[in-house]
């Protein structure tokens, strides 16, 4: 399991956690069927949104529950 940690979408998530962007929601989108994180750093206010597929979510999921 924690091979997947290895994955892309988490290391593109990582790069963000070390620009300071945190967590501050995840879901499916039910427009797009995409998993989606709201991303915030609070140094500088700016927000983003990550999405991906849901079977990478889940993985992304994993990892973000698992930092907290």
């Amino acid at each position: 399991m924690y091979g997947d940690f290895d994955s892309p979408i988490i290391k593109n998530f990582k790069d963000l956690y070390d620009e300071g962007y945190r967590c501050i929601l995840y879901e499916v989108d039910k427009k797009d069927n995409l998993f989606t994180v709201h991303l915030k750093n609070f140094q500088n206010e700016e927000a983003k949104v990550f999405k991906c597929n849901p079977d990478e979510g889940a993985v992304l999921q994993n990892y973000i529950d698992r930092l907290s």
